[in-house]
């Protein structure tokens, strides 16, 4: 291995020719470079340099070396200034991993936002459900982990783990466009919806089991007459006048779906969505703008989520 720095003496050398005024640019002894030299040819095995006189100029195989040299010390001039410009927050490369909606409503604008405002950041997204993030993030396959309260999460004060909080995000209920409840503005859960037929994921899910605590919180059990794994099947099935749902707000916002209508619920329940880095790390700008994205999330109005 080539140590740069006898690299540099080298290229002083080639530019001042003799020993002593080679030191002198540097600021250290003739000793120094006589040693840094001679340690060079031992690393690279070539003569590097030879006598003209009472001069030094380069031998071939120096100046093959020296081009060479010439880009390195290009390219860490380059590296000390992306570092300063990473310390001044101007320049950044971030890896982060979210659940699906959050990729749509959260992440995916906040990072077209950031492409605009901060050019010199570099984002990469890949989708990771909650069981898998903070594996993800503990071995460093992602920087930040958008993600939800839920079992999955470290307990607060789990060494190597830090949360910072995006949105406390309400569950709302979509119901078909006809059904009698769709007049109200606001839905009980108890008063309103305890003899209907749900649309859920199955037993042991984060969206079943909050949908389950807030149904026996109520009072009553839901009967789960269909079981899907993601959202976008559920609204198939409220669409086609099937039964309800209660699902996440970024789960149904935004969505091009007719003949649902979304209301919001009574004391219903909340997750709260986290972005979770390691110990030290610093998730801004990203954070902010997730922020800013999450305060355009609308609330449920209309009889449509969206005209198809």
């Amino acid at each position: 291995m080539i140590d740069v720095r006898r690299l540099q003496v080298l290229s002083a050398l080639a530019e001042h020719h003799t020993v002593a005024a080679t030191a002198e640019a540097l600021g250290v002894t003739p000793s120094a470079v006589s040693q840094q030299l001679t340690a060079l040819a031992r690393e690279t095995e070539v003569p590097l340099v030879e006598r003209s006189g009472r001069r030094f100029v380069l031998t071939g195989a120096g100046r093959v070396l020296l081009e060479r040299a010439r880009v390195i010390f290009a390219e860490l001039e380059r590296a000390q200034a992306d570092l300063a410009r990473y310390a001044e927050g101007s320049l950044g490369a971030v890896r982060v991993g979210s659940f699906a909606t959050g990729i749509s409503n959260l992440v995916a604008p906040a990072v077209a936002g950031l492409r605009r405002t901060h050019p010199g950041w570099r984002f990469s997204v890949v989708q990771a459900e909650p069981e898998h993030s903070t594996e993800l993030l503990r071995t460093g396959g992602i920087d930040v982990a958008v993600t939800m309260s839920s079992p999955h999460l470290p307990a607060t004060g789990t060494p190597g783990f830090q949360f910072h909080p995006v949105m406390v995000e309400p569950l709302d209920v979509v119901l078909p466009y006809e059904h009698p409840l769709a007049t109200k503005e606001e839905l009980d859960l108890a008063a309103d919806l305890s003899d209907a037929d749900w649309i859920m994921s199955g037993p042991g899910t984060v969206w079943f089991d909050t949908v389950a605590a807030a149904c026996h919180q109520a009072g009553f059990h839901p009967r789960n007459a269909h079981v899907v794994t993601d959202f976008s099947a559920a609204f198939a099935l409220v669409t086609a006048g099937l039964g309800v749902a209660m699902v996440p707000r970024l789960a149904w916002h935004g969505t091009a779906t007719s003949h649902m209508v979304v209301r919001s619920v009574r004391n219903g329940p909340r997750r709260h969505v986290l972005a979770a880095t390691r110990s030290g790390a610093d998730p801004e700008p990203l954070l902010t703008a997730m922020r800013q994205a999450a305060s355009r999330i609308t609330v449920p109005s209309g009889r449509f989520i969206l005209s198809a």
